[in-house]
């Protein structure tokens, strides 16, 4: 059993604030702890259900937010910057794919951090004509690449959001979201215990769940948030303009058509 775990920090126990997200904050380097443990907790579970090799994707910003000194030993890591594609490694034969620390999609009410992609560039974002946020990118990728998508943690509006695109999804809600940059928090402790619980019962659903799967060819289409960040695309064969903010990128597959950004 071939696990592929790709994370995310917005959704992590305990992250609320701008301070805690990237930079040389103590506050950001509390988070990356955080992050470690929750990943720790993911593979010790992923062990207990009987996963063989599990890969974990450090997939915010830079992609180097793990404390590498911590990490569990029973995973392989990917971290570092411009890379081929946005989940590297998960087309190679993976049988189960989680989602740890994400949010909810753009415009997502009392989700804590929603965006997609960029809080910056992006405003929102369609694949096939279906508003989607990163976890239904995540899942239609994995879908390509036949690979079900078994557990999600992040704030209880990413989990509902993640339910109700993959039935039957292990969910672990972090917190509770009262507005963008507020919540009522689990304890660390408390979430970490979930997560392992909910990954060893997710690997035991592997074969249960079904791939999500989009049909092809495929757009992904992006709404930014001015036409300042549309007037930097180059036009080209894959790449229409729709209106003064809004790109679609088209390819024969979501992989294809999500390179094109």
């Amino acid at each position: 059993m071939r696990v592929f775990i790709t994370t995310d920090l917005e959704g992590v126990a305990g992250v609320l604030l701008d301070s805690q997200v990237g930079g040389d904050s103590p506050e950001y380097q509390r988070s990356r702890r955080l992050l470690t443990h929750e990943v720790n907790a993911a593979v010790e579970g992923s062990l207990a259900g009987g996963a063989t090799d599990i890969v974990v994707d450090d997939g915010h910003g830079g992609g180097f937010n793990f404390i590498f000194d911590e990490l569990h030993p029973g995973a392989r890591y990917v971290m570092g910057t411009a890379r081929p594609d946005w989940l590297p490694e998960l087309g190679q034969g993976f049988d189960a794919s989680f989602f740890m620390g994400c949010h909810a999609m753009a415009g997502t009410h009392t989700a804590v951090r929603d965006h997609t992609m960029s809080s910056v560039a992006w405003h929102r974002m369609w694949v096939n004509g279906k508003p989607m946020g990163e976890i239904g990118l995540w899942a239609t990728i994995a879908g390509h690449y036949g690979v079900p998508c078994v557990l999600v943690s992040g704030c209880e509006k990413a989990c509902e959001e993640a339910a109700e695109l993959v039935p039957g999804i292990e969910t672990v809600a972090t917190k509770k979201g009262l507005s963008r940059y507020s919540a009522v928090l689990e304890p660390a402790e408390k979430v970490r215990a979930m997560i392992r619980e909910r990954a060893e019962a997710a690997i035991g659903k592997a074969k249960t769940i079904a791939p999500y799967r989009v049909e092809t060819p495929v757009e992904v289409r992006v709404e930014y948030n001015n036409a300042g960040y549309a007037d930097q695309v180059r036009i080209i064969p894959g790449r229409e303009r729709l209106d003064a903010r809004t790109i679609a990128y088209r390819g024969d597959t979501v992989v294809e058509a999500f390179r094109m950004l």
